[in-house]
């Protein structure tokens, strides 16, 4: 006679197993889910637009910073063709400062070197020899160059003519360290024409170095005489 279960033992589930019904349905729902995810739209495009390992770990570079590299590297290779065939010039000194020789030598390049005096600021009654060969001359002296100096660096040049029968210093240029042409100076003794200097007469110069004066006279019969001093 078989056993007949109770209301209770109907309700109770077998215990240790699984319905294979509920299983079955959550795997088809997944794939389901896993399908419409992968051929949506918007996941296949963030797919495609997705950076790549390789341009995330690349170093961002600007235009300017790519042109740059690229001079360089031109610049670069030039200058080692150009070194190894013809070497670059080398460029010239700067002139000194306080007078240029360059400049001095093409002022006086009409007076003979033996007709070149310098004179130092300070220098008080400065004597210089006539050459034999112009005291042979009975009209004119010259022309006779005149370097000014202060500390030893040229701060104004002059060029003049000397008349015998007139004692007369007749200046043909007055210019300053860098030859050009002074535009402030003056016979501080008589005035008028700034060229015409009697025999003893001061020349009275304004330079960018200061305010200078310049006597000149005619020591005869064969020597002038130069006083040179700063005011």
């Amino acid at each position: 006679m078989s056993k007949q279960l109770s209301p209770k033992d109907a309700k109770r589930p077998s215990s240790g197993k699984i319905d294979t019904t509920i299983v079955v349905a959550l795997f088809a729902l997944i794939g389901t889910l896993a399908t419409a995810l992968f051929n949506s739209p918007v996941i296949l495009e963030w797919l495609r637009n997705k950076p790549t390992a390789t341009a995330l770990s690349a170093p961002l570079q600007s235009p300017s910073d790519s042109s740059k590299v690229t001079a360089g590297s031109s610049t670069a290779q030039g200058q080692l063709s150009s070194n190894s065939s013809n070497p670059l010039p080398v460029a010239p000194a700067p002139l000194p400062s306080g007078g240029s020789v360059d400049c001095l030598a093409k002022y006086f390049a009409d007076i003979e070197p033996t007709r070149q005096i310098s004179i130092e600021e300070g220098a008080s009654g400065q004597d210089y020899p006539i050459l034999s060969q112009d005291l042979a001359k009975t009209d004119f002296l010259g022309p006779i160059g005149i370097r000014l100096t202060k500390n030893g660096k040229m701060i104004a040049g002059i060029s003049f003519i000397f008349f015998i029968d007139s004692h007369l210093f007749k200046l043909t240029s007055v210019v300053d360290s860098k030859c050009q042409g002074v535009a402030q100076y003056s016979n501080a003794d008589r005035g008028g024409d700034r060229n015409m200097l009697q025999d003893s007469d001061t020349l009275k110069i304004e330079l960018a170095e200061g305010l200078f004066s310049l006597r000149l006279t005619f020591w005869g019969p064969a020597d002038f005489r130069f006083t040179f001093l700063q005011l």
